[in-house]
């Protein structure tokens, strides 16, 4: 296969780009949203570099985490493109090195303080990458592995807020910056949601939530995140917007955390293939329509 075909194809296994990028749109939205502000000047030349900036991330994000698991997919994964040899490690490094200078030269473009908070997030991805230099103490400890890792998501957060008011974190307002850290949650639901399986679906050697925590562990885990990912949400509406932020803002949100809610007990209800598919199914819905309901809110609030 030839190299832009061998890319594509991984792409559309791992990192789905039609998937990938609406996800992106709708956080990348809401993010965005939660930081304009109508005295920010020259927004919109930002946007289309700013976006693909944070596309770039959440990609070299994936390329880590492919080479971080080579190891533990060649025994349990074969399947995978990496560990089936579909690209070369070697290849896959030199790509990933290009997707970060290609980041740091877009970074540049919008402007010095992006290009502070962009160095900030690629150093956290960095560390990530070397699982904090701790791999072998916490991989084992499936719930701090994620929640250290998952923390990037509010990181980006700060990075669109620099995009969006062009000035670096310490500018970000306290409705922002409680808006970032749930970010976290958000993805923390997602990380906990894809983990948790049906009893018929686990598999040994491979560690879940779900036979970690039994099925309501896995749930209950899950929803203490959603929630907080929601409050997170109302206490940085109600101090961002003030009046404004009334239940027809509110309320979207929460009605799609519900139904996570719903599909999480339907499924520790009957642990079993079909359940488990419905919850890591919305799940992964929740993940788009959560910020997009957000987004869509918001925008309908500044721009009536």
């Amino acid at each position: 296969m030839g190299f832009l075909s061998r890319w594509w194809l991984f792409l559309k296994e791992r990192h789905e780009p039609f998937g990938i990028t609406t996800m992106i749109a709708a956080f990348f939205a809401a993010n965005a949203l939660m930081a304009y502000d109508s005295a920010s000047q020259a927004i919109y030349p930002r946007l289309i570099p700013g976006f693909i900036l944070v596309w770039l991330v959440f990609l070299h994000m994936r390329l880590f985490d492919e080479v971080k698991d080579y190891d533990f997919d060649r025994e349990h994964n074969p399947e995978r493109p990496l560990a089936r040899g579909l690209i070369s490690v070697g290849e896959f490094s030199a790509m990933t090195l290009v997707c970060i200078l290609t980041e740091a030269l877009l970074a540049c473009f919008v402007g010095w303080p992006v290009f502070v908070t962009y160095v900030m997030v690629l150093c956290f991805t960095l560390m990530m990458r070397m699982e904090f230099f701790i791999g072998d103490w916490m991989r084992p400890k499936l719930e701090l592995y994620a929640i250290t890792h998952t923390f990037s998501a509010a990181m980006i957060g700060l990075l669109i807020h620099a995009i969006i008011s062009c000035t670096d974190p310490s500018g970000a307002s306290r409705a922002f910056l409680l808006f970032a850290l749930g970010n976290w949650f958000v993805f923390n639901v997602f990380e906990f949601g894809r983990k948790t399986f049906g009893k018929e679906e686990e598999r040994d050697g491979v560690d879940s939530y779900s036979a970690r925590l039994a099925p309501f562990g896995a749930v209950a885990l899950l929803m203490v995140n959603v929630l907080i990912a929601w409050v997170c949400f109302y206490l940085a509406a109600v101090e961002k917007f003030a009046a404004s932020a009334t239940w027809s803002m509110l309320a979207p949100p929460l009605v799609i955390s519900l139904l996570v809610a719903f599909a999480g007990i339907f499924y520790a209800l009957k642990n079993n293939k079909r359940a488990a598919s419905v919850y890591r199914g919305t799940v992964t819905l929740y993940l788009l329509a959560y910020p997009a309901s957000i987004a869509i809110t918001i925008y309908l609030i500044i721009f009536r």
